[in-house]
């Protein structure tokens, strides 16, 4: 594959409920100028999207909803092609959780891998099925084009990446087998570009719960992801932070990529 140098700002955030938060988006895209914005948890159905907001401030959308639960959308700039939903991909009913488009010479993909619950329950199975079949597809797809996933992965990559590792070790979001899967994720060609940037020393939180004043205090996890092909040259990449302390903000931040 050749590589990609187009200029291109990329962000990914679990919004937690589209029609709460349309204008924060808003502020948020023009305040950045993002390029392509990838969204997981709208909950809401399709047409119940309020494509027109961002189409009025330039965007396109391309929409994956489900009522009350999940749903995933990508808003572009640029014009889409072969936008892919994941009933395409995933035999199993997971939901709403995957949309991918062709967007400026990329393949681009916004995710919302499942919680898995408790380490105890079908749930986590199904998170590590997911995650299996998501990688599968992913091969192929890394194997032909260049490729960008933006989304929240519920998956905290390293011990760096959890305020108190000791106290999460091996509950849901922190065990040995979720993170395995997230490695052979990346092991077929793909960067985690936020701690390329940062390094792997450097703590990156990108959620923080709602509970105990958790953000003020900052006990986080870095559950949200963007990861790239390693032919995508990448400038920076950041969590911004302000986001979070928005009058009722998402319990999530959103992640900026600048692509080169």
């Amino acid at each position: 594959m050749r590589e990609i140098f187009q200029n291109m700002k990329i962000a990914t955030w679990n919004i937690n409920s589209i029609r709460v938060r349309s204008d924060q988006l808003c502020g948020f895209l023009k305040r950045q100028n993002i390029d392509v914005m990838l969204l997981q948890e709208i909950k809401c159905i399709t047409p119940l999207f309020p494509c027109e907001i961002f189409e009025d401030i330039g965007y396109n959308c391309a929409v994956f909803g489900q009522k009350t639960y999940n749903g995933v959308a990508i808003l572009s700039k640029y014009m889409m092609d072969d936008v892919r939903l994941g009933t395409q991909i995933f035999q199993d009913d997971h939901g709403a959780r995957y949309i991918d488009a062709f967007i400026n010479k990329h393949r681009i993909v916004s995710i919302y891998v499942p919680n898995g619950q408790v380490v105890t329950s079908p749930a986590y199975v199904g998170k590590l099925e997911f995650l299996g079949t998501l990688r599968a597809h992913l091969e192929n797809v890394a194997s032909s084009e260049s490729c960008i996933i933006g989304g929240d992965f519920n998956i905290a990559r390293h011990d760096v990446d959890v305020y108190d590792p000791v106290a999460w070790r091996n509950k849901v979001c922190c065990t040995d087998p979720e993170r395995e899967t997230l490695e052979r994720i990346l092991d077929i060609g793909f960067m985690d570009c936020g701690r390329e940037i940062a390094g792997p020393a450097k703590p990156i939180y990108t959620w923080w719960d709602y509970k105990q004043n958790s953000f003020s205090r900052n006990k986080g996890l870095r559950l949200d992801y963007l990861l790239a092909t390693k032919n995508v040259l990448t400038k920076d990449c950041y969590v911004d932070t302000d986001m979070r302390m928005n009058a009722r903000p998402s319990d999530h931040a959103p992640i900026v990529l600048e692509v080169r």
